[in-house]
């Protein structure tokens, strides 16, 4: 499968899911947000969630930072993060961010890198933008990619 054909299949399946993506990762990605507002305390900081879904991380985070920033392929969960106040919303891939680089603090990739897929992509994409990464997958195999391209 091309990389295309990998982005298409991503989209679709994100676009798919919808609010049922609340069931299936609430609990994991809220511990990793409440995890990263612990650590490093974003207060009057910007933040860019890449592949923010359904806006997990925006509920947790949007009233303590400055700016929050939801991104993600699939257009269509962005109706959620849209609504909540103090949020913008990108439809975009996470490999080539339409955000300017120095214009967040921290980037937030939870559950996003694929290293199988476009991971190595996107961490370039969102590295080049300058913000102070934070990045975390359930598998081994990404958080090997994440550590050896953040470090």
């Amino acid at each position: 499968m091309g990389l295309i054909d990998y982005k298409i299949r991503v989209r679709e399946l994100y676009e798919s899911l919808g609010p049922r993506y609340v069931d299936l990762y609430l609990r994991e990605g809220a511990l990793v947000y409440l995890g990263f507002l612990e650590d490093f305390q974003p207060r009057d900081s910007s933040v860019l969630d890449v592949g923010c879904g359904v806006g997990v991380g925006a509920g947790l985070i949007s009233g303590v930072a400055k700016r929050f920033v939801c991104l993600d392929i699939a257009c269509g969960v962005l109706r959620f993060p849209k609504s909540l106040p103090w949020v913008d919303v990108v439809c975009a891939d996470g490999a080539l961010p339409p955000i300017r680089p120095g214009s967040v603090d921290y980037a937030l990739l939870v559950n996003v890198i694929n290293a199988e897929g476009d991971g190595a992509d996107v961490l370039r994409g969102v590295l080049g933008l300058g913000a102070v990464v934070f990045a975390v997958s359930p598998r081994d195999v990404d958080n090997e990619l994440i550590r050896a391209m953040t470090h």
